[in-house]
């Protein structure tokens, strides 16, 4: 056996995949292994709660032979398959994460093309079995100058946010921020001054905005002033894994 090297999806490994507006033509292609005798071993995985389709083409009367839906969080595991080239579909629009990583072989004879063959495979897998009803929906009502917590996460979860809703009775200044479990190492999201009364609302694309301290984190805020302040935060609870 002849190792050819690494193979880490989009050059890096992780990749943003945005759906084109087709949605009979793929997101994302690209090349594999150079020829039939080069076998790829590894994993590709979606990082997002979308369904998506990835679709493997080989070699000769076997080029396009796989398309494979993965729901949220699933990854493909692939051992010793000569793949030609891979194609990821997106829904149009859409932004997902997408994961890739693995190492490819080439087979020197034809002996070891058998053997490694007769140990060829592809498996789902789906380690965190996720629960979908993890949406969540919060609403803080302040009323003084204080900072006080919007969203605090489990020690095993993480949070996302979609949305964002500040309203204010009167002139008011908020901070936003994420911070750890301890309030320590904030990271800001924003400053909002409302010279009276408003709303303004943080509205995040599909792939949200996680808070960088990722399990255990808050997120927070602070009022300058006692105007009633209604906050609505509509996000999701990101499990332990996903």
């Amino acid at each position: 056996m002849e190792f050819n090297g690494f193979y880490n999806f989009g050059g890096g490994g992780t990749e943003v995949i945005v759906g084109v507006a087709n949605d009979n033509l793929p997101s994302h292609t690209e090349n594999v292994c150079a020829n039939e005798k080069m076998l790829f071993t590894g994993q590709f995985a979606n990082l997002s709660r979308q369904l998506i389709h990835i679709t493997f083409r080989g070699f000769g009367s076997a080029q396009a032979f796989h398309r494979h839906d993965l729901r949220a969080y699933e990854s493909i595991e692939i051992f010793n398959v000569p793949i030609s080239s891979m194609s990821v579909s997106v829904p149009a629009g859409e932004s997902i994460g997408f994961h890739g990583m693995g190492t490819i072989w080439t087979a020197q004879d034809e002996d070891e093309y058998a053997i490694m063959g007769a140990k060829s495979g592809m498996f789902e897998k789906l380690p965190n079995s996720p629960n979908f009803n993890t949406d969540s929906y919060t609403r803080v009502t302040q009323a003084a100058a204080a900072t006080v917590d919007l969203v605090v996460s489990a020690a095993d979860d993480d949070f996302a946010a979609y949305k964002i809703t500040v309203s204010p009775v009167a002139a008011q200044i908020v901070d936003l921020f994420w911070t750890d479990s301890a309030n320590g190492n904030v990271n800001f999201i924003g400053n909002l001054n409302f010279a009276g009364a408003g709303t303004f609302v943080y509205d995040f694309p599909d792939s949200m905005m996680r808070n960088p301290q990722r399990q255990g984190g808050k997120l927070r805020m602070t009022t300058s002033t006692a105007a009633s302040t209604v906050v609505d935060v509509v996000g999701h609870v990101v499990e332990a894994g996903q």
